[in-house]
């Protein structure tokens, strides 16, 4: 590990994009000494030198989430924890190739293959699990159980 505040988030920042909240907790967890002026400013040099940004860690998450057939609900959660607020970011869903209610019943199907006696229900609280809305969730079971 570095022993550099800033070489400790360069190295971090290499590896994966990270959010500027997340970066906080990680200075932190590392450098427990340093005061909250000197953390904030070290992620304000990394958001000047463009090394760190919200929005290419948001691009990113929603990209990663929505390949892995999570909703939109749920990543907004987890963008709230990050610290970046869903509104802004809300367009990057709009870019998305598949619409929700596609995503939500491509998410059911792959389910479905390992599942000896599928019900409604536990369809139903699946689909919520990873976030995806009622409407579009009834519609997916009702797609699929007919």
């Amino acid at each position: 590990m570095a022993s550099d505040p800033f070489d400790t988030l360069t190295n971090r920042l290499a590896r994966r994009e990270h959010s500027r909240v997340e970066l906080g907790r990680k200075l932190k967890i590392y450098h427990p000494g340093l005061s909250q002026s000197e953390s904030d400013e070290l992620l304000d040099r990394l958001i000047e030198l463009n090394l760190q940004s919200d929005m290419r860690f948001a691009e990113m998450l929603i990209r990663s989430r929505l390949f892995r057939g999570q909703g939109r609900h749920r990543i907004e959660q987890e963008l709230t924890q990050h610290g970046i607020e869903p509104g802004d970011v809300g367009h990057l869903f709009d870019e998305a190739e598949d619409s929700e209610s596609d995503r939500c019943v491509a998410a059911l199907e792959k389910w479905l293959r390992g599942k000896k006696d599928p019900t409604r229900d536990k369809a139903l609280r699946f689909l919520a699990s990873r976030g995806f809305n009622f409407s579009d969730a009834t519609e997916a079971v009702e797609t699929i159980f007919r």
